[in-house]
């Protein structure tokens, strides 16, 4: 039997969920750099305001709780994504090109750990 880590590494590929982690931080810092009149901006200052009593059940999937999920991988991490205020802050990191690199290379480095560990335990 061949394990998905062993195969990855004989294809010389990563698994399918790096690529899209990596591009949703792409379109992420995209959207941070463009005006704040566009409706993806607009609907993330929205998701950020309090609406009122929480609801029961199982919490909701939604990209800005993915978003906070990438940025809690990372080692000794000062970023977070729960309040607008986060928002604003990784606005200027995205603004300065070579310092959002280097986040999102971080992020990526973080969840191919991960992953490299999850292929760990799971021969064990």
């Amino acid at each position: 039997m061949i394990t998905n880590k062993a195969l990855y590494k004989q294809c010389n590929e990563r698994p399918l969920s790096l690529y899209v982690l990596e591009n949703r931080w792409r379109v992420f810092g995209h959207i941070l750099r463009r005006d704040r009149e566009i409706p993806a901006n607009k609907a993330m200052e929205v998701f950020f305001v309090p609406q009122g009593d929480k609801y029961r059940g199982r919490p909701i999937t939604t990209l800005p709780v993915v978003l906070n999920n990438d940025l809690s991988r990372l080692e000794s991490s000062t970023y977070y994504l729960k309040t607008f205020k986060d928002i604003e802050n990784l606005k200027k990191i995205a603004e300065q090109r070579d310092q959002w690199r280097i986040l999102c290379t971080r992020i990526q480095k973080a969840a191919e750990a991960l992953q490299s560990d999850d292929y760990d335990a799971e021969r064990r």
